[in-house]
């Protein structure tokens, strides 16, 4: 055997055995979600994988060729703010983004909504929706400036929650990261205003 087939196979057998190896490295899109992961965490976020109801499912998606009805998701990650107190008035509701132009007519779920806020659509109980439109104005102001790719964003009892697929665009992972904290933070502090806050049955 000449030296040249034995370089080859050194070669191969150096491909089967680091070939796995590479394969099991992050890609740099894995890269830049643990540097926002990490950095959500440093910042005092709690980090979870979660799904949301796609709310632009076509009919195909909807059904199966076997006649089943499904639900499609969107699977996102989750940065949630713990909030210091439950809301008073029990407010809670989720907005999805859309590219739909109405609610239901367009999604075909009775339980999704209008469009308080241009491109998102809104659910959540009857009772704990608000409808003061000036609390909608503040809160699609928030909307519409947060960073990361956002699909969606959440009122709960305890908590105000993020959800997105975590892109940097041009930004660092510390920028995109203070801007999401933020507007948490922004959304949290409507229900502690007491001058500008209205009930849930006020009148706009």
């Amino acid at each position: 055997m000449d030296d040249a087939m034995t370089w080859v196979i050194i070669a191969v057998a150096l491909i089967v055995v680091a070939g796995p190896v590479f394969w099991l490295l992050p890609s740099p899109r894995e890269r830049r979600k643990a540097l926002l992961r990490t950095e959500a965490r440093r910042a005092g976020l709690v980090v979870e994988l979660a799904s949301l109801d796609k709310p632009d499912a076509t009919p195909a998606e909807r059904v199966s060729a076997g006649g089943a009805r499904r639900q499609p998701k969107v699977w996102c990650a989750a940065y949630r703010l713990a909030l210091p107190a439950p809301p008073e008035d029990g407010r809670s509701w989720l907005l999805r983004k859309t590219s739909a132009a109405t609610g239901d007519a367009a999604t075909g779920d009775a339980a999704v909504g209008e469009q308080v806020v241009p491109g998102w659509l809104r659910s959540g109980r009857p009772e704990s929706l608000p409808n003061d439109a000036g609390y909608w104005r503040r809160v699609a102001a928030v909307v519409n400036a947060l960073p990361g790719g956002c699909v969606g964003l959440e009122m709960h009892a305890r908590w105000v929650s993020w959800y997105g697929h975590e892109a940097l665009g041009d930004a660092s992972a510390e920028q995109v990261v203070a801007g999401i904290r933020a507007g948490l933070e922004t959304l949290a502090g409507l229900h502690a205003l007491d001058d500008e806050r209205s009930g849930p049955n006020a009148p706009e």
